[in-house]
């Protein structure tokens, strides 16, 4: 194993170990992976904590300690401990007014359209080449 994959955000921090969002310069609390589909994985669940994330996997060197090298571009400013994971002056998520799908609106109602009309003096259509399909499957199962 010569590389190793872990995820960053749109703010420069990296994904730790305990799920929290870190500046990434403590190599051993972060969240890393050797299979790209595991990292795939970790990236779509944090996506589902917060939808206003955008991660990107990165895929770095181990360091002599097993360690992933982060490269220094990719490091962004020291996150202090407890800091929100989103950034100031971002939007607010407010929930909404009603929920239409708790109180899902009434359809009108439409009167049903009459039944047509069928007289019972004509005999129904049958085939006479083709025996009726009552006949040829009772027939099967009492023989």
């Amino acid at each position: 194993m010569t590389h190793v994959y872990v995820l960053t955000n749109q703010n420069r921090q990296f994904l730790s170990k305990s799920n929290e969002w870190i500046d990434g310069r403590e190599a051993s609390r972060l969240f890393r992976t050797e299979h790209k589909d595991v990292a795939i994985n970790q990236m779509f669940e944090a996506n589902t904590r917060n939808v206003s994330l955008r991660i990107e996997l990165l895929q770095c060197e181990l360091g002599p300690k097993n360690q992933p090298q982060v490269p220094e571009d990719a490091l962004g400013e020291p996150v202090a401990a407890g800091e929100p994971e989103i950034e100031p002056g971002g939007p607010e998520e407010i929930p909404p007014e009603s929920n239409p799908e708790v109180a899902p609106e009434t359809a009108p109602e439409v009167a049903p359209e009459p039944a047509p009309e069928v007289t019972p003096d004509e005999p129904p259509e049958v085939d006479p080449e083709q025996p009726q399909e009552g006949a040829a499957s009772s027939g099967a199962l009492m023989g």
